[in-house]
């Protein structure tokens, strides 16, 4: 008897496997880059970790988890996303005592039963990465940018970044009964999943591809428009420091994402080289109160995840080939010394790393020699502060670890020589 794979399942070989390798290499490389180290969970949890997690009502908790009871007849489900099984990791593991943020990436298989098409499995790999510990406009940028920067560098061009903001827990909700007030008139125009998800997972509705349903759409409040003044300012300081970087974004005020923990900031990457409802390619976004509702402390974090076979297949879809991959230098630690200094950071960061350079930041301000320790302890060879002066002047001085040596450079008119000292081995 010849068997087959179960459906929604494949075997890699070949050609698959070499662009398998190369996607976790990139990945893997640029996430090095960033600073964020890897963890790895297990293919299943207890059930609660995602039912809680991710949400009662939501679609994969309903439909499209594999759940099953083991010989003492305790519920397991094989997971069907990363973020509930990093933050169980974190919680149980106390993580969150180490230096803040958390910064943490993840490459493994999940499972979701679902009917099988062209880039859909049932049981599929993602790459992700969750940022732990920091509530900052920063670190939000720093993530978005990462994702960014990921499909650039596997060969990726016409990215189109959509960024929106559903809110803190208090002002969605403010705008979620607005919005079933508006929505309950005309609930005769919305498809039947609507109709369902209407007083549930009524944000969902948004992400309806059904004609009559955007048409509905069109006329209704929009959540970025009501948001408390501090989701505001928030959702305004990220979208000045993309302009900063460089990154184009556009405000996609219809954009929602369809877990039950994500707060503030989501955002989305699409390519316009697909013409395709299904022209996605990742996305992701902030989760200020999934932790504590786990039973850990209030930390607020934010991350991203993308599917490893999607992605693949739109590589050769966009006729993407592998090319050769290369390895930067000297990692490079930057102290910012005051949250007012975060553009003139982001600069430099964005030079050095599109240099090569291996570097990060202190994303929570706190006591210079602190830093300057952690650098030491976690193997940065160069350390460059950033207080009032340097900021004024438009300088940074370098420190050497090793040798303690140290230069001052004018961040204007010294790039080369800025690179060159970095890359110097002391």
């Amino acid at each position: 008897m010849i068997y087959n794979s179960p459906r929604g399942t494949e075997d890699y070989f070949g050609e698959e496997i070499k662009y398998r390798n190369f996607l976790i290499e990139v990945s893997k490389r640029l996430f090095d880059l960033f600073n964020y180290s890897e963890i790895i969970t297990p293919h299943f949890e207890h059930t609660e970790v995602f039912s809680r997690g991710i949400g009662e009502n939501s679609e994969i908790v309903n439909k499209e988890m594999y759940t099953f009871f083991d010989k003492k007849n305790r519920s397991l489900t094989l997971r069907p996303e990363g973020t509930a099984s990093v933050v169980r990791a974190v919680i149980e593991n106390k993580l969150y005592s180490e230096n803040l943020p958390l910064k943490l990436f993840y490459i493994g298989n999940m499972f979701r039963y679902e009917r099988p098409q062209k880039g859909r499995m049932r049981e599929f790999c993602q790459i992700g990465v969750e940022a732990i510990g920091s509530n900052s406009p920063s670190i939000d940028t720093e993530v978005i940018w990462l994702l960014y920067d990921l499909f650039e560098k596997l060969g990726f061009k016409n990215l189109v970044l959509y960024v929106n903001s559903i809110g803190c827990s208090r002002c969605r909700n403010d705008y979620i009964n607005m919005l079933e007030e508006q929505l309950l008139p005309v609930k005769g125009d919305l498809c039947e999943d609507c109709i369902s998800r209407l007083g549930k997972n009524t944000l969902r509705i948004f992400d309806c591809k059904v004609k009559t349903c955007r048409e509905v759409l069109k006329n209704v409040a929009k959540i970025s428009d009501n948001l408390c003044e501090s989701c505001q300012k928030h959702f305004i300081e990220i979208k000045s420091l993309l302009d900063t970087i460089g990154i184009k974004y556009v405000h996609n005020k219809n954009l929602v994402r369809g877990f039950d923990y994500y707060t503030r900031t989501i955002f989305e990457i699409i390519s316009s080289d697909i013409d395709s409802a299904q022209n996605a390619l990742g996305g992701g976004g902030r989760y200020d109160n999934l932790i504590k509702e786990f039973g850990g402390p209030e930390i607020s974090s934010i991350g991203f995840a993308i599917g490893l076979e999607r992605t693949i297949l739109l590589m050769k879809e966009l006729g993407i080939r592998i090319p050769a991959s290369c390895k930067p230098e000297n990692k490079t630690y930057i102290i910012n010394m005051d949250t007012a200094y975060d553009k003139y950071i982001f600069e430099i960061l964005k030079f050095l790393r599109d240099s090569g350079i291996y570097c990060d930041i202190n994303f929570n301000i706190r006591n210079v020699g602190k830093e300057i320790k952690f650098a030491q302890n976690n193997d940065y060879k160069n350390v460059i502060i950033i207080g009032e002066d340097e900021y004024e002047k438009k300088n940074i001085i370098i420190k050497k670890l090793l040798s303690y040596s140290q230069e001052e450079f004018s961040w204007i008119s010294d790039k080369e020589k800025i690179l060159n000292f970095l890359k110097k081995m002391e």
